[in-house]
């Protein structure tokens, strides 16, 4: 369950997760948090901060790696499974290199070793933060071009996909036997449901949508 360590968050401030079933170590990292005048829930396992979670940005989590029933880097690995890109700090009183490897794959960005030092431990945390603004800008932009594209009917996609090989409108029309006119009106609503005025910012977008096409 989460300890009420926090008062009157807003979702615009950072928020720092501790997930630690040790209430010791949670209260530790919760104070030091708190102290830099920083946001912080506190939770005793992954499961019960997954129940919860609703994606507040920008974040970042200091979890623990062993811990009952779901260990940190099962959360980690959790979370790439869900797409979140919240940045996790993961902490340990024992380093191995398969733990590692799974952290540094899974997207964690440090894996700290207890006990840790104060300074070391809040420096990764603004780094986090700091990491977490750029991707939750990142983000959105990437959730707004999904949004463009899936508003395109099968016509006006049909025609952004030769747009984007380089076909010039009399091309396409030939190749999906339409009017030149149907091409330029559907190219005009693909650029209109964009809210661009140029092939090239229409590319850009589609492949902020699919970054791997």
């Amino acid at each position: 369950m989460p300890d009420q360590t926090t008062q009157d968050t807003f979702p615009a401030d950072p928020i720092v997760f501790v997930v630690d079933d040790e209430a010791s170590s949670r209260n530790v990292i919760a104070e030091m948090v708190k102290s830099m005048s920083l946001p912080v829930e506190s939770y005793d396992s992954a499961e019960a901060f997954l129940a919860t979670y609703r994606n507040q940005r920008p974040a970042c989590i200091v979890t623990d790696q062993r811990m009952p029933g779901m260990s940190g880097i099962d959360l980690i690995e959790k979370l790439q499974e869900q797409d979140l890109t919240i940045p996790v700090i993961v902490v340990t009183a024992f380093p191995d290199t398969q733990s590692t490897v799974r952290a540094v794959r899974g997207g964690a960005i440090s894996l700290i070793e207890k006990p840790c030092r104060r300074e070391k431990l809040w420096t990764m945390i603004v780094e986090a933060i700091r990491l977490d603004k750029r991707n939750s800008v990142k983000d959105a932009e990437r959730e707004h071009a999904k949004q463009c594209v899936e508003s395109l009917n099968e016509g006006e996609r049909a025609v952004a996909h030769m747009l984007i090989e380089g076909l010039a409108n009399k091309v396409i029309a030939a190749r999906l036997d339409v009017s030149l006119r149907t091409v330029e009106s559907r190219r005009a609503a693909i650029f209109k449901k964009f809210g661009v005025t140029s092939i090239a910012s229409m590319v850009l977008l589609w492949l902020t949508a699919h970054p791997d096409s």
